[in-house]
């Protein structure tokens, strides 16, 4: 049965802001991401690109070894028959699904909403003690300034919304909060009745926990992506290996991250999920791992990356998927980077539609 691949990138936003006009910025995102899916297709499945991206980048992507995929701007172009594998699982694209003819198989939408949310990952980190010292659930805002004080004049810290997703939908500060701070935070205080404030730590490194969540039996690791992560936290690629050295190394992470892929089966979740995982400095100079940075009940960057491990070659044992403006030497040595690298002129309308590119180690 071929597959549809529907990157709907702004799902947290739509969990967040239901039935609500989104910023155009995100149908952006959308186009731009869209291709991510060649990771994982095969040939025959569907891409949904929301903007036009011209024939010669897929011809040339099949010549490189990638799939022969059929692009999809209008959901009209798509069979009734095939499955549809989205980002994330929203109540309008269970409508589409049914009016479209498409199969699906998909959670409950109130654990896909639950298990997407900060509420459930900060209740496990309280209840199994594996959090952050300092972390508050804030249900206003004179909450906020005091918990901050209490961090200290200098401290920095972050702020983070019921629903977010790659550094996006949070504040980052140092001390007193500003009074744009504040009416950020009353404004999603206000839609979704907490936000999370948080200490800012020295990170050392971070991974992503890739899991499978069957409707029944054991949640199974299908891989651990070190992360890509940028001085301010946002996340900009996934190294991939051959091999599972990461999986030995952050076992006491993964052993956490099963227990609560367990926790949303019991919720009615089933399907993809990712948890970031993080190692970091303590304020008493220990090292320590926060095994339950984010849960995401959904499809990550770090799950596609593992599909490109079909493209190393023999005695290529890592390579790097790296998101974001190319440098000017980021192609010349690096066989795979051509591979799934367009130029701003073989992307029809979207200028961005993959920045992204692999690199061999």
């Amino acid at each position: 049965m071929a597959r549809l691949y529907v990157g709907n990138f702004d799902f947290e936003h739509r969990l967040a802001n239901p039935g609500q006009q989104l910023p155009a910025k995100l149908d952006r995102i959308n186009a731009e991401l869209a291709l991510s899916w060649l990771a994982i297709a095969e040939d025959g499945d569907y891409i949904w690109t929301p903007q036009p991206v011209e024939s010669i980048f897929f011809d040339q992507a099949t010549l490189n070894g990638l799939p022969q995929v059929n692009p999809v701007v209008s959901f009209d172009a798509v069979p009734r028959g095939v499955e549809c594998i989205p980002w994330g699982w929203t109540d309008d694209l269970r409508r589409l699904c049914d009016t479209r003819g498409w199969h699906h198989h998909d959670p409950l939408s109130a654990a896909v909403r639950a298990g997407n949310s900060r509420r459930f990952s900060a209740g496990l980190e309280r209840d199994w003690q594996v959090g952050l010292e300092g972390t508050r659930e804030v249900h206003a805002l004179h909450q906020l300034a005091e918990w901050i004080a209490d961090l200290g004049p200098a401290a920095r810290w972050v702020v983070k919304a019921e629903f977010g997703m790659s550094g996006r939908e949070r504040l980052l500060g140092c001390g007193e909060p500003t009074q744009q701070d504040c009416k950020w935070a009353f404004k999603r205080i206000e839609s979704d009745g907490a936000v999370f404030l948080e200490p800012w730590v020295e990170r050392f490194d971070e991974v992503g926990i890739q899991l499978d969540v069957p409707r029944t039996g054991s949640p199974k690791l299908i891989g651990v992506t070190p992360l890509l992560v940028d001085d301010r936290g946002q996340y900009s690629g996934s190294w991939f290996a051959t091999s599972e050295p990461e999986a030995e190394a952050w076992a006491p992470a993964v052993e956490v991250a099963l227990n609560a892929a367990q926790r949303l089966q019991e919720l009615g979740y089933f399907g993809p999920v990712g948890i970031d995982a993080m190692r970091y400095r303590a304020p008493d100079g220990t090292t320590r791992i926060r095994p339950l940075q984010d849960i995401n009940a959904r499809w990550t960057m770090g799950r596609l990356s593992l599909g490109w491990r079909r493209l190393l070659a023999p005695g290529e044992r890592a390579a790097c998927w790296r998101h974001g403006p190319r440098g000017t030497n980021d192609l010349d040595n690096h066989r795979l980077a051509r591979i799934i690298s367009t130029s701003p002129e073989r992307v029809g309308n979207t200028a961005t539609h993959l920045q992204s590119f692999l690199r061999i180690r």
